[in-house]
């Protein structure tokens, strides 16, 4: 059966039975995503691209990771890709070690933090800052990365 199909008996149900009509939409919802994080909404109606997130994590980089791991990297891992928070946390212990291997910044950054900030943008919802907003709130910041991305 279609999606058109089973659009036409939710609304049947929710009309007939609006009791179950709550649990009729969310199957139905779910029956259009059955991957779940694949169908997230994209930021208010535009669709955002976040390739250079996943070039600033593959390259590292000199300067910045702690803000990038609190306003971009943590975002995108957990409310972009909706990886699990052990998962965001291995990611981004990789960023932070080719950060140390490919442009020599390698001074501690904790463990405990980056699962306090993993989990509270999680809790949050928050999605990562543009580049757009970084170059408008961290122009410095803004600087190193665009030269990742440029590369």
């Amino acid at each position: 059966m279609g999606s058109q199909a089973r659009w036409k008996e939710v609304v049947s149900t929710c009309i007939s039975d609006p009791g179950s009509c709550e649990e009729r939409l969310r199957g139905f919802m779910a029956s259009l995503c059955p991957e779940g994080s694949g169908c997230r909404k994209k930021g208010r109606g535009r669709r955002v691209e976040y390739g250079w997130v996943e070039k600033i994590i593959e390259a590292g980089v000199p300067d910045g990771r702690a803000r990038l791991i609190l306003y971009v990297i943590s975002r995108y891992l957990a409310n972009v890709k909706g990886l699990s928070p052990e998962d965001s946390e291995r990611v981004i212990e990789d960023f932070l070690e080719r950060s140390c291997r490919n442009h020599g910044n390698c001074s501690k950054i904790y463990k405990s933090w980056i699962r306090n900030v993993v989990s509270r943008v999680t809790r949050g919802g928050w999605r990562p800052w543009s580049l757009e907003r970084i170059r408008r709130e961290d122009p410095q910041l803004y600087e190193v990365v665009s030269r990742i991305v440029e590369a």
